[in-house]
């Protein structure tokens, strides 16, 4: 699927053999803070678990970049391991989350299924290694006002410790009460002014930052040469130097004599495109640059696909037939056996109505660097969000899914797994599964290039 953010991927092992992982954004593309059990995905904790230690072997041993989880040497996309952990009888609550760093920067994660009388288990904290254990109660039950140390003890959407008081961080735009202590616009000007969160104008400094490029100033505006300037229009001439140079829904189309701000979605086949965006279609050809229809599937005559859910390193090693490439990506359940990608080449089909609704509301309502968990979030859309992904997540390729240890702690309110999308740890890889969160991530990328 072209158009989408890079990702990170962990390899998992079950009952002490390794089996494989999930897909998950790159470090610092957070969103939301995730409730208590909610596992890495669209929405990151800013600590994230770590396995238990690496085999000391494994550290000694020469390895080549697919052994490291390097998708690709050019672009750093790492994938993780991920196992499941065996039954704990040594220690009372027992360990249910593990997470480890390996001296080359291999993160592996293991999981385990809580007992009824402790069934909650929170990533662990602070550097790796690093490990959780079952609990009775989950660490997130501060309301906002109360005393904390930590993020992960405060409750609520965007709560986050801030001077040892549980507060609402907002970014720029988000609704906000001025009269409420607990609201803190945390970017642009840092103040609620008619119930949102006011971000930088015209001429004001800004920066580039984790949440976003533009997120200092207010919609309708981008950051540009560390100053807020105005988007431009639909139909007006653009550079293409910056990917919210357009106002929301637009972008630079560079195939053009002279490049224009043009409406995604909108080009009909055969009509020049410098991005898959742009087209009808969702897919553009990679000789003539214009919008073609998506090649179909090559198959064996074993009437298995020759390319799609294949073992990689690179996209190169993902062709369509016309040439064009998909993207290898991170499996969902990687255990360190084979390469950690795989070759996918599903493209979004814009014209789904749930699809096609969310992005035209999003484009209204949301800034253009909210992510789109944010965005439905605000704007009363989680169901959309859920069923888009749930819809792209039934679609992929990934030859792996997620394993049942894991299930709970790796789903979110955005992307789910269950008894069809988990294997528990035996038995052969399912020769097709729903992917992991991260499958979720690959469109969130998508749209986030459009919002």
């Amino acid at each position: 699927q072209e158009g989408v953010w890079p990702i990170r991927c962990p390899m998992v092992v079950c009952g002490g053999r390794p089996w494989l992982p999930t897909m998950a954004p790159s470090r610092g593309a957070d969103t939301l803070q995730r409730p208590a059990g909610a596992g890495p995905g669209p929405l990151r904790r800013a600590h994230r678990p770590l396995a238990l230690a690496v085999a000391v072997a494994l550290l000694a041993a020469p390895r080549s970049a697919a052994a490291q989880g390097l998708l690709s040497d050019e672009s750093g996309e790492e994938c993780e391991r991920r196992s499941c952990l065996p039954i704990d009888v040594t220690q009372v609550p027992p360990l249910c989350y593990t997470e480890t760093v390996s001296l080359k920067g291999l993160v592996t994660q293991s999981f385990a299924v809580c007992p009824v009388q402790a069934p909650y288990c929170d990533f662990c904290r602070g550097t790796p290694p690093c490990e959780s254990h079952c609990q009775a109660a989950p660490m997130a039950l501060r309301k906002p006002g109360s005393a904390c140390i930590l993020d992960e003890q405060c409750h609520g959407q965007f709560s986050k410790c801030l001077q040892r008081v549980c507060r609402r961080a907002l970014r720029t735009f988000q609704l906000c009460n001025a009269d409420d202590p607990n609201d803190v616009c945390v970017l642009g000007r840092k103040a609620c002014f008619r119930g949102h969160c006011q971000g930088l104008s015209q001429g004001d400094a800004c920066s580039a930052r984790p949440e976003g490029r533009d997120i200092d100033c207010n919609p309708g505006w981008y950051c540009f040469l560390n100053l807020c300037s105005p988007q431009l229009p639909a139909g007006h001439t653009c550079a293409g130097q910056h990917p919210g140079e357009c106002v929301r829904g637009y972008r630079c189309n560079l195939a053009l004599a002279a490049p224009l701000c043009t409406r995604q979605f909108t080009l009909d086949l055969g009509q020049k495109s410098s991005e898959a965006t742009l087209c009808k279609i969702n897919h553009v050809h990679p000789v003539t640059r214009m919008c073609a229809p998506v090649p179909a599937l090559a198959i064996n005559q074993m009437k298995r696909p020759l390319v799609s859910g294949v073992d990689c390193t690179y996209d190169q090693q993902c062709p369509r037939a016309d040439g064009s490439s998909g993207k290898c990506r991170c499996k969902s359940w990687w255990t360190g056996e084979g390469t950690p990608g795989y070759c996918e080449l599903f493209v979004q089909d814009s014209s789904r109505p749930t699809y096609t609704r969310f992005w035209e509301k999003s484009n209204r309502l949301c800034h253009q660097d909210w992510s789109p968990e944010l965005c439905a979030a605000e704007t009363g859309l989680k169901d959309s969000l859920l069923n888009i992904n749930s819809e792209i997540m039934s679609k992929f390729a990934d030859p792996t899914s997620v394993e049942q240890c894991a299930v709970e702690m790796l789903s979110t309110e955005f992307a789910k797994f269950g008894a069809s999308g988990a294997k528990r740890c035996s038995g052969s890889l399912a020769p097709s599964a729903v992917v992991a969160t991260a499958a979720a991530v690959v469109w969130v990328g998508a749209l986030g290039a459009s919002v």
